[in-house]
């Protein structure tokens, strides 16, 4: 689906009347082709797969054409594969629930056969079921339309004129209970749809036409004066340009390759669920199945896993780190080598969708591996810790009179301090000598070697790794990290120099971070280093004006990490369109300034090796 023209954030951009959608509800009554004991027995996957070859098999249907344009055949949903194909996989998870599908839909199609007014094949229901499962959205019920509800009301006025008419009440009383009946019409369908447990299932023609991107943000609901259905997207588009939804949040490949028939590579919501005690060496006859992320064990399976351990202290902690490492080297040995498989296998067949999924899991496993690894004796905050007295920092600041550089002051010219000035952020490629970079990385990798780096566990920026050089304590740091120390003091300068872009006193807290991000297994999503005035916690990052970054890597197109710099979307601040941005790339030598308080940004998941880079804020 591309647009014909441009699209505002979050217009409505695909809106289809109530009438022209296939519904099922929670406990609803059956239509009047299917018995009423079958039509509660059947799942309400099973109940719209009837309406859909309902309308499919009816000449005339006014949802002909949308019928027509369904796929005849579902190759690339591995419930139709062959036992060899489904064995490409190499993931039993999957495997067992293909398995269960297949006899939930046998199932269905014999008691739906039973119950059904008119005849049908279970190649048919098996087909119909899956476009249902690829197409249909299920959501909150929000009570009746509001073509129903004038009716009641034309009811209500009908039964308040024969009542005042006979004399049975008087005007005034009728009045009354007719406006509490009117007012309690819509306040019940509010209610219903705040508070109630049921569900709706649609089957909504064209919007089942729009692809899937995980990183859309999108909402499909019902909309109750409209009595229709509408498609909203927060983000822009223009002409030309492909409009995706996103299916449903933390899909992984799992459940959009059994469904759907499609593979998302680099899916940050891709899971590996595994039975782990198989691969150490534990006294137990425990059965323990853990799902791991990039960045480890989901807080449920670690439980487990440490509750299999013998407790949650530090010790048992370090063991379930160590046996998450070992279990994803162990399933990595006994796998395939899944990219180089992808490779081999072209098309959009089941061996090439198999090959995708296999290389997909590995990339998991292989970024679950490394960031275990790091977890093993060493330290996790939601804040990083300094390099010298493994503690978190409290902010303190100081006049950047003090920290003058001449680097800094020859760096910042009037056409840099420009594009700061318009549009919150300026990008300086070679500001630093790129010697000095590598110096830097090389002082970097040694530090993260010795588990002197710290992890975060802020669930926004998981998977990163960084400590805190206090700037204070030149003097204990120079001798072991000559080049960090340097930069950091070239980066000190910068405060000064920037007064005048703020066009106010700046303070400078004398310390600066380092952070990687691990390959394919830390991003940052969108946010501001500071949401003041509506935070005033300086730990937080209140005072924070400007943001400094300078990059280590030598980068290349493709690697990933770049800085996402968005462009506020007013000038309030409100969140920006998140498909707009600049990527500023993470090349070694750059420089990046920001405005702390106005610029929304992101980070991008490093694609090819570990992206490392410095920060200074100024406050």
């Amino acid at each position: 689906m591309r647009c014909t023209t441009e699209i505002s954030n979050d217009e409505a951009i695909v809106t289809v009347p109530s009438d022209r959608t296939l519904q099922v509800t929670t406990g609803g009554a059956s239509p009047g082709f299917v018995e009423p004991e079958c039509w509660q027995k059947l799942p309400w996957w099973a109940q719209l797969a009837i309406l859909v070859l309902k309308e499919a098999k009816q000449p005339g249907s006014h949802l002909a054409g949308w019928c027509a344009s369904l796929p005849q055949s579902f190759e690339e949903i591995p419930m139709n594969w062959t036992q060899d194909q489904l064995a490409l996989l190499e993931y039993s998870p999957l495997l067992s629930q293909i398995e269960k599908q297949r006899q939930e839909v046998s199932a269905a199609f014999l008691e739906a056969s039973n119950g059904v007014r008119f005849s049908f094949s279970e190649a048919d229901f098996t087909w119909a079921v899956q476009t249902v499962r690829s197409r249909a959205f299920t959501g909150p019920y929000e009570g009746r339309g509001p073509q129903d509800r004038v009716a009641q009301l034309a009811f209500i006025a009908a039964l308040l004129a024969a009542s005042t008419g006979l004399g049975v009440v008087s005007l005034e009383n009728g009045l009354n209970g007719a406006l509490a009946a009117a007012v309690a019409i819509p306040l019940s369908d509010f209610l219903v749809g705040q508070t109630s447990t049921l569900k709706r299932h649609v089957m909504c023609p064209v919007v089942d036409y729009l692809n899937h991107d995980s990183s859309a943000v999108s909402d499909i609901a019902y909309e109750y004066f409209a009595d229709a259905f509408a498609v909203r997207v927060n983000g822009s588009f223009q002409e030309g340009e492909e409009v995706c939804i996103n299916y449903g949040e933390q899909r992984s490949n799992d459940t959009l390759l059994q469904f759907y028939g499609f593979v998302e590579r680099d899916n940050a919501n891709d899971t590996y669920t595994m039975e782990i005690l198989q691969h150490l060496d534990v006294a137990t006859d425990a059965i323990v199945e853990v799902t791991l992320t990039r960045t480890g064990p989901t807080e449920e399976s670690m439980q487990r896993l440490l509750e299999v351990l013998g407790g949650e202290g530090p010790e048992e902690e370090d063991m379930a780190w160590k046996a998450v490492a070992l279990a994803c080297e162990a399933e990595l040995q006994r796998r395939s080598a899944g990219v180089a498989h992808e490779a081999s296998a072209a098309g959009t067949g089941p061996e090439a969708l198999a090959a995708r999924f296999a290389a997909e899991k590995e990339k998991v496993l292989i970024a679950c591996r490394a960031h275990a690894q790091s977890r093993c004796g060493r330290p996790s905050s939601a804040a990083p810790l300094s390099l010298l007295t493994r503690a978190t920092m409290s902010p303190s600041f100081q006049e950047p009179q003090l920290w003058q550089h001449a680097w800094a002051k020859d760096l910042l010219k009037e056409h840099d301090m420009s594009p700061l000035r318009q549009e919150g952020f300026c990008h300086l490629e070679g500001a630093f000598d790129p010697n000095l970079a590598a110096r830097c990385l090389e002082e970097c990798r040694a530090l993260d070697a010795d588990c002197a780096t710290t992890v975060t566990t802020n669930r926004c920026n998981r998977g990163s790794r960084s400590a805190w050089l206090d700037l204070q304590e030149l003097s204990q740091l120079r001798p072991k990290l000559p080049a960090l120390t340097e930069l950091s003091e070239m980066l000190a300068g910068l405060p000064v120099e920037l007064q005048a872009v703020a066009g106010t006193r700046l303070r400078m807290q004398p310390a600066t971070m380092i952070a990687v991000y691990p390959e394919q297994a830390a991003s940052y999503a969108l946010h501001k280093d500071s949401y003041f005035p509506q935070d005033n916690d300086p730990a937080t990052g209140a005072t924070r004006r400007f943001t400094v970054l300078a990059y280590f890597n030598d980068w290349r197109p493709g690697k990933g990490g770049e800085l996402r710099v968005h462009a506020p979307s007013d000038p309030n601040g409100a969140r920006p369109d998140p498909k707009r941005f600049q990527a500023l790339e993470p090349k070694a030598g750059t420089v990046v300034i920001f405005d702390s308080r106005k610029v929304w940004h992101a980070v991008a998941p490093s694609l090819n090796g570990d992206r490392w880079a410095m920060t200074l804020w100024i406050h």
